[in-house]
C-alpha cells in the first residue's frame, strides 16, 4: 500500500480486502444498508489502526434565493389583529422590493424550532415575530446574522429589535374606563394565562394594578380561561371566539356578579357577545363588553365594540422600516449592531358595548 499523508477509504479497502464502497458505507454509517457484524468490526478496527479520520463536512453558505424575503412568524391568521399586521407588513415590504411570507406556528415551540432551522439555512432580508417567541434564544442567534424584529410584548433576554406595546397599559386604560362607568366586578376572559403568553398576563396585571391604585380589591376581577389542554383541542380557526363563548357560559352558570365582561382580544369579545345574546342578556343595558385590538369588525355599526387601539397598521410598517434600515447600514459598512426599540401608547376607543353599570 503506497504511503499517503492521509488515510483514505481506499487504503482501508486494500488493507482489509473489502470493497471500497462497502468501507465507505460502513464508515459513513449509511442507513438502509446492512453488512455482517464481522465485516463491520473488521473495517472499523482497520480504520482505527490506520488512523482514519472522517472528512470534515463542508459548511454550506446560506442559500441566497430568499435574500429579499421577510419571513413573518405568526401564531394564527384567523385572529383579525394578526391579519391586519400581516397586511401592513406586506404593504410596506413591497415599497422596498421585499417579498413577505407568513409562517404560522400555532404557538408551538416545535414549529418555531423547525422554522428557525430553515431560516438558518437561508439568507433572508429579515424575520418579524408577531408574538413572544418560546425559542427566543434561537432568534437572538439569528439576529447576529440578519435583522429580527418582534412586534408586541417582548420577553426578557431578547437581543433583537422591537416595536413594543406594554400590555399593562391597555389593561389599565380598560380598568379606568369601566370604573368610571360604575363597574366594579369584572369577568376577564382569555386563553390560558401562562408565563410565556406575556400579553395575556400583562393585560390582567394592568387591570389589577389600576384597581389597587384606586383602593379596590383586585379580586373583584375574576379570570375565566380554559386549560391549556382544552384550548389545544379547540379548532385553530375560531379558537378565540370559542374561548369567549364557552368561558362566558361558564361564568354565567357560576352566577358571576360581573357587570362587565372583558375579552383578552376582540375575537374573544365577539364570542362573549354571542353567548350573552344566546342567554337573552342585553348589551350594554344589562352588562358591558369590551376587548383589545380594535380589529376591522369591531368598528362595524352592528357590533360597535369598545376596545383598545394597538396601531397595528403603524407597527407593521415600522417593523419593515427597521429591517430596511438594518440592511442598508450593513451594506454601507456602518454599525448595525444597535438594538432599536419603538413603543406605541395604546388608546381606548369607547363604543356602544359599554355603558353605565346596572344597579
Amino acid at each position: 500500500m503506497g504511503k499517503r499523508n492521509k488515510v483514505t477509504t481506499r487504503d482501508i479497502a486494500e488493507y482489509t480486502g473489502v470493497s471500497q464502497s462497502t468501507v465507505s458505507m460502513i464508515l459513513s454509517e449509511k442507513k438502509n444498508v446492512s453488512f455482517g457484524e464481522e465485516t463491520v468490526q473488521k473495517v472499523k478496527k482497520a480504520a482505527k489502526s490506520l488512523g482514519y479520520q472522517k472528512p470534515a463536512k463542508k459548511k454550506q453558505a446560506p442559500d441566497r434565493s430568499l435574500s429579499q424575503t421577510i419571513m413573518i412568524l405568526c401564531p394564527t391568521i384567523s385572529n383579525g389583529y394578526y391579519s391586519a399586521v400581516i397586511h401592513s407588513i406586506i404593504e410596506k415590504a413591497r415599497e422596498y422590493g421585499y417579498t413577505a411570507l407568513t409562517a404560522v406556528t400555532f404557538r408551538s415551540a416545535e414549529r418555531e424550532d423547525a422554522y428557525f432551522r430553515l431560516f438558518a439555512e437561508n439568507e433572508l432580508a429579515g424575520v418579524i415575530s408577531l408574538y413572544p417567541l418560546t425559542k427566543y434564544t434561537e432568534a437572538n442567534a439569528l439576529a447576529r446574522r440578519i435583522p429580527v424584529v418582534s412586534i408586541g410584548d417582548k420577553p426578557e433576554g431578547t437581543r433583537f429589535n422591537s416595536v413594543e406595546l406594554d400590555s399593562q397599559k391597555p389593561g389599565r386604560l380598560m380598568a379606568e374606563h369601566l370604573l368610571q362607568l360604575g363597574h366594579k366586578h369584572i369577568a376577564f376572559i382569555s386563553g390560558p394565562v401562562v408565563k410565556k403568553e406575556i400579553s395575556r398576563t400583562r393585560r390582567l396585571s394592568g387591570l389589577q394594578q389600576y384597581y389597587r391604585e384606586s383602593g379596590l380589591n383586585p379580586t373583584y376581577i375574576k379570570l375565566f380561561c380554559p386549560t391549556q389542554k382544552a384550548y389545544a383541542e379547540y379548532p385553530h380557526t375560531g379558537a378565540e371566539y370559542r374561548t369567549g363563548y364557552e368561558m362566558t357560559i361558564r361564568a354565567l352558570d357560576a352566577a358571576t356578579p360581573a357587570t362587565a365582561f372583558v375579552g383578552n382580544s376582540d375575537d374573544i369579545a365577539f364570542g362573549i357577545l354571542a353567548a350573552l345574546a344566546d342567554r337573552g342578556i342585553r348589551v350594554p343595558e344589562d352588562v358591558s363588553v369590551a376587548g383589545f385590538d380594535n380589529n376591522l369588525y369591531s368598528a362595524m355599526p352592528q357590533i360597535s365594540l369598545t376596545t383598545v387601539e394597538h396601531f397595528s397598521h403603524q407597527k407593521g410598517h415600522m417593523a419593515v422600516e427597521m429591517i430596511y434600515r438594518k440592511n442598508i447600514s450593513r451594506g454601507s459598512g456602518t454599525d448595525s449592531d444597535m438594538i432599536i426599540r419603538m413603543e406605541y401608547d395604546p388608546k381606548l376607543i369607547a363604543r356602544r358595548t359599554t355603558g353605565q353599570a346596572s344597579t
